[in-house]
Formats: structure tokens, C-alpha cells, sequence
């Protein structure tokens, strides 16, 4: 984050104004080196933050001892649903950084760096309640995390969520099948421009708030 900055910074920010609550829990799906989280620690009450890779949550968890924060929990699992929780799976490692890196199926025109046995988890594990915000990074693995968190997202009256969802071909599929299971659920999407790839999922009882 030090050499190259913070992409993500305007979503981040405009996250903070729009949702922050320090009586309310986030959970960071693809935390990464710790962007959303660090950033965000000061405005809720508790992240729970989760990283596959295991030296980018070294990384992460480095980032929190640093910053000195204490509502960070760190979690070095892969995200996912009933059916996958509580595995080893492989994690393909395609940068040097930790970014990009995924459970599925590597793309013929990916360069794989590296594989990695990660365990498993879903977020209804965690038996978490008054979330208020979710933020999903996890090339291409939402649809199957949101499947396994919709005791949380009832629990706490489906909270806001950002997601990454890509523009690749091979994904097309996988997107509109994403979307369509928020649609279902009741929220709403919007483009988190000038991003092409990032989103927003609210359901209606939060607009009218």
C-alpha cells in the first residue's frame, strides 16, 4: 500500500460517510493487506476480516499490530459455502502481492505463481449478528460466500454490500447468476464508478433510511 497507493480509496471513504456505524459489526471478505479494514476500524465496532493467502494475511495482520487497532480479527481462511466449508482446498496464486488469488480454476491466459492449501470457512460459522456493512474481493467466489452468510444477512436485516464482481467473459455467467440471487434477495445494485468491476448491494428498507 505504501508504494502504490490505495485504488480503492474514493470507495472507501464514500463507505465510511454512507455506512459507518460504530455500534454495528463489518465483515472483509478478501481482506488483503488490510485497506478496507484499517480504514474503516475507527467507524465500526468490529471487523472481522478474512485472507486465504497466508502471506498476505501476515501482511494484514502486520498492518493491524502496526496501526496499533484492536477491533480487527483477523481470520486466515477462504470464504465460501456449506458445501466447501471446513476443508483444505487449493488456493492459485497469481501475484506477487496476494492480489488475485483464487479458489477456482485458474484462466488458460493466468499466470499461476504458486499453489497454496487453504481451509475453509463460511461466514454463518461465526454466528455474527448487527452487521452493518460486507465488503466481498474474492475473484469470482461471492456468489458461493453470500450462500454461506444468509443466516448472517437475515440476522442483521441484509446490510449494505461491496463486491467486486468482474467484466471477464469467462465470468459472465457466474455475474449475472450473483446478481440475480441479490435481486432475489431484495436488494438493489449499483455501479461504484469511476470502478468497473465494484459494486454496491443495498435492499430497500436502507435506501428509505
Amino acid at each position: 500500500m505504501f508504494q502504490v497507493g490505495i485504488p480503492e480509496e474514493p470507495i472507501i471513504k464514500w463507505a465510511i460517510e454512507r455506512f459507518g456505524d460504530k455500534t454495528k459489526k463489518m465483515i472483509d471478505c478478501g481482506a488483503h493487506m488490510g485497506a478496507y479494514s484499517t480504514l474503516l476500524a475507527p467507524y465500526f465496532e468490529e471487523i472481522h476480516a478474512f485472507e486465504a493467502q497466508r502471506r498476505t494475511f501476515y501482511q494484514l495482520c502486520g498492518n493491524i499490530f502496526i496501526n496499533e487497532i484492536k477491533n480487527i480479527v483477523p481470520h486466515n481462511k477462504a470464504v465460501t459455502n456449506m458445501v466447501e466449508a471446513n476443508q483444505t482446498m487449493t488456493l492459485h496464486v497469481v501475484s506477487e502481492d496476494g492480489g488475485g488469488s483464487t479458489l477456482r480454476v485458474p484462466q488458460r491466459d493466468q499466470q499461476v505463481l504458486a499453489h497454496e492449501k487453504v481451509k475453509t470457512t463460511t461466514i454463518d460459522r461465526y454466528h455474527l449478528n448487527n452487521v452493518g456493512l460486507i465488503k466481498m474481493d474474492i475473484e469470482g467466489n461471492e456468489l458461493k460466500a453470500l450462500h454461506g452468510a444468509h443466516n448472517t444477512l437475515e440476522r442483521s436485516n441484509f446490510p449494505p454490500i461491496i463486491f467486486e464482481a468482474n467484466e471477464d467473459e469467462w465470468f459472465k455467467e457466474e455475474k449475472n447468476r450473483l446478481f440475480k440471487h441479490l435481486t432475489n434477495l431484495n436488494y438493489q445494485i449499483a455501479e461504484l464508478r469511476p470502478f468497473t468491476n465494484m459494486y454496491v448491494a443495498t435492499n430497500e428498507k436502507f435506501l428509505k433510511e
